[in-house]
């Protein structure tokens, strides 16, 4: 028997102790290297609701029942607390109280399964499973390692495992709590702007262009996700938003997101800056204010610079819309920043650089005399 974890619980009748709670998703990489397919579960089976942290497997009475649901991208149980007994009330009472921040977790058999890539990773696929039961845990991302690497399932039943084991998957569970695992992809220096970036609405595809999901969030919507960093699912990772992902970690401009994921977040963003042979720089704590080494300064501005174009486009559609156009006012200062930076380009541009640059244009004007 095998459990998971997840935090997602809805509470639909106090009166009648009755909830609601997603306890998988489908097509995406867990914290164990699965990958759960759509109709991995029975629609419409019985299953228990265990006592809390899976206590009914050692004797605890269950504390309530219910049924599984499944939707195109989760599994839901469908669940009744039994309150006229004192652990079914109890544990409906912590779980009203905890709310959204409940973990929960199940615990089954693996029917079928193959072995396969996906992202990136060696998964094992789960594509049939019998739940036995589903159980509230203790909350936060260690869960699923307390109640996974305290006892082991071996041949001979549960054995403890070594403090060392156990203390390497709680750091690695932690770090990936919101954060989406790094995963190898080819990668490009060219261009980049989010604004243009265009991803369907599956799980897979969201999930494959971005570095953060906010696990109170609907994972169907692209507004429940954070740093993106590729030019579409599959396609490469961007140097440059890498960069910008990391300039915004920190400064703490553009993004915000709860400082339990910023590591998680970094080392995806970081993986991707070394396979283009960049040295990501480094993690600075939450909060820091000390000065910056002038790669960082450069990396601030840039995400500044790449915030500002993504606000102006906004605005100057905004406007479009009511028949107007950007203020005067405005249009000023983005000519003096333009011109900012193109003093700054002449700073490294080699005298040879700036010819070729400067017949460049003469060419284009003698092909399009109306922006000479």
């Amino acid at each position: 028997m095998s459990k998971k974890n997840l935090a997602h619980v809805e509470i639909k009748s106090a009166d009648a102790g009755t909830v609601e709670a997603v306890f998988s998703t489908f097509d995406v990489v867990d914290k164990d290297g699965d990958v759960t397919r759509p109709g991995a579960f029975t629609d419409g089976e019985d299953v228990l609701i265990s006592g809390y942290q899976h206590t009914s497997w050692g004797g605890a009475l269950p504390v309530g029942k219910g049924k599984i649901r499944q939707t195109k991208s989760e599994a839901i149980l469908e669940g009744k607390f039994f309150l006229d007994t004192v652990g079914g009330r109890d544990t409906f009472t912590v779980v009203k109280a905890l709310a959204g921040r409940q973990e929960w977790s199940y615990g089954f058999d693996v029917l079928d399964a193959d072995e396969g890539v996906f992202d990136g990773h060696e998964v094992r696929f789960l594509k049939k499973l019998k739940v036995h039961e589903v159980s509230p845990v203790l909350i936060g991302a260690g869960v699923n390692t307390r109640t996974l690497a305290v006892k082991a399932l071996t041949d001979h039943g549960y054995e403890p495992l070594e403090a060392q084991r156990l203390a390497e998957r709680t750091v690695a569970v932690s770090e990936y709590r919101a954060a989406i695992r790094p995963h190898e992809t080819r990668v490009t220096g060219k261009a980049w702007s989010a604004g243009e970036l265009e991803v369907g609405d599956s799980i897979a595809d969201l999930r494959s262009v971005h570095a953060w999901c906010d696990p109170n969030g609907d994972p169907e919507q692209k507004a429940s996700y954070a740093f993106p960093h590729h030019h579409g699912p599959s396609d490469e990772a961007n140097l440059r938003a890498c960069l910008i992902g990391i300039a915004q970690l920190n400064t703490a401009k553009g993004v915000a997101i709860p400082d339990e994921d910023r590591r998680g977040v970094y080392n995806h963003l970081a993986a991707h800056l070394q396979d283009g042979d960049i040295e990501p720089p480094e993690l600075r704590e939450s909060g820091d204010s000390g000065s910056l080494k002038f790669f960082e300064e450069v990396d601030a501005v840039l995400a500044g610079v790449h915030l500002l174009k993504h606000r102006a486009s906004e605005v100057m559609a905004l406007r479009a819309k009511k028949g107007k156009t950007l203020a005067a006012g405005s249009v000023k200062r983005l000519e003096w920043l333009h011109d900012e930076l193109r003093d700054l380009r002449s700073l490294i541009d080699s005298p040879t650089e700036d010819a070729a640059r400067e017949y460049a244009r003469f060419l284009r004007s003698l092909q399009n005399p109306q922006e000479s």
